[in-house]
């Protein structure tokens, strides 16, 4: 059979929104109206593809997938163009057809793809297609108890306004992107070392929490977990969640979940977290909770 991938444009908005209903009924189609709008009227990269395709068989919407563009930095100051792939759906009686979308959906060679909310059905699909795991899972930490540990005096996380902050024209813009879009931004200060943090708020069995979305360095978070905490804590944050391999051995850690992992097809520097313009951000994780979509 064949089938036919579709850009999404203002043109087929409700049909988008019908399709990611369809397949991820846990959200209301206010939900997904607002953050497709929100994620279609973003300024993203110039030439940097569409925000998703639609997929027809038999001159009938069947599939969906989000493929959110945007433009990343690297330690070494080159930048790439990523595309994160979400919200992926196809009927379950056109499943089968459902490798062959993806397939169309990677052929850009000199991308790098994220997929940071595979199910587990997912998982052995893209792994056949090249992607591997960039982060196993996850840790958290509870704000109240890693706030009581000892933190260095020199460290401070100051506003990225602060004056005497030295931030390169393309972060701080980063910054003021995710702080319009409901973001916790913030700078970590070491001596005359500043890195950017980006938080996205999250809500688990009632209670408020964050999940780190930006950090130059997972080392560097670990390290002065206690100053970061203290810092969320007056943003009324109770809980961080911060996406980490086993290998990463961070004390003061309460609780690690390793069978939630996100994944990567391309260039990975597993050192860094660089969830920004992700679903993550326009969409929010919760929104891929107890579906029938594949992603």
């Amino acid at each position: 059979m064949a089938i036919h991938l579709r850009s999404i444009s203002d043109c087929d908005f409700k049909d988008a929104v019908s399709l990611l209903v369809r397949g991820f009924p846990n959200k209301p189609e206010s939900f997904w109206a607002a953050g497709l709008e929100r994620l279609m009227g973003f300024p993203h990269p110039i030439g940097s593809g569409p925000v998703g395709y639609i997929m027809t068989a038999g001159a009938k919407d069947v599939g969906i997938i989000l493929t959110i563009p945007s433009q990343q930095a690297t330690r070494r100051g080159m930048t790439g163009h990523v595309v994160g792939l979400a919200a992926w759906y196809v009927d379950e009686g056109h499943r089968w057809l459902a490798p062959r979308m993806l397939q169309k959906v990677l052929s850009d060679p000199d991308a790098v793809f994220l997929d940071l909310t595979p199910s587990t059905a997912v998982q052995p699909i893209i792994e056949r297609l090249g992607f591997e795991v960039l982060h196993e899972g996850f840790l958290i930490f509870l704000s109240p108890l890693a706030a009581m540990r000892s933190g260095l005096s020199r460290v401070k996380i100051l506003s990225p306004q602060a004056t005497g902050i030295s931030l390169s024209k393309d972060v701080q813009m980063m910054l003021d992107h995710h702080s319009e879009l409901g973001c916790i931004v913030a700078v970590l200060r070491d001596g005359e070392n500043h890195s950017p943090l980006v938080f996205s708020r999250l809500r688990s069995r009632g209670m408020p929490g964050a999940r780190l979305i930006f950090a130059e360095s997972k080392a560097a978070v670990a390290d002065n977990i206690a100053t970061i905490s203290r810092f969320l804590l007056r943003k009324g944050i109770l809980f961080l969640k911060m996406d980490a391999n086993r290998s990463d051995s961070i004390a003061g850690s309460i609780l690690s979940r390793w069978s939630t992992p996100t994944y990567i097809r391309g260039a990975a520097d597993r050192s860094r977290i660089d969830f920004t313009y992700s679903e993550l951000v326009f969409l929010g994780a919760e929104a891929f909770n107890r579906t029938r979509g594949l992603s």
